[in-house]
């Protein structure tokens, strides 16, 4: 009789968010999205029009140093809006916190934390890099 090494095939399965516990906020836990190539090159259109703006700006007067401050606020706002997917735990005035609610209401150490969970989903990791 012949052993058969055959394997049963197991589906891989990708979960494009990742959740995360709030440090800044006991009790919220967020999902940012997962970059896949298609959300990455969405994402650098977007940046990048918002940032030649930003740079033009950042060159001039008073006026428009005030401007490019924005411009920094407006790429902050982008990266919540784009890797946001989901929040859990907290209520903004009495109503469950969406993306737009954290963004207009919500605690800005929040809004940072999501911020920066999104910039590292973003990052490449030193094997990444290796191997790109």
């Amino acid at each position: 009789m012949t052993k058969s090494s055959s394997h049963l095939h197991e589906e891989a399965n990708y979960e494009s968010v990742t959740w995360r516990d709030s440090r800044s906020t006991p009790g919220v836990r967020f999902a940012t999205r997962r970059v896949s190539l298609g959300r990455r090159i969405e994402l650098n259109k977007n940046i990048r029009e918002l940032m030649l703006r930003h740079e033009f700006l950042k060159a001039g007067e008073t006026e428009d140093k005030l401007e490019a401050s924005l411009g920094e606020l407006l790429v902050r706002k982008l990266y919540l809006e784009w890797g946001l997917k989901e929040i859990s735990g907290l209520k903004i005035d009495g109503e469950i916190a969406t993306a737009d609610q954290l963004i207009e209401r919500g605690p800005e150490a929040l809004t940072d934390e999501v911020i920066e969970a999104v910039q590292a989903e973003l990052a490449l990791s030193d094997d990444e890099r290796k191997n790109s």
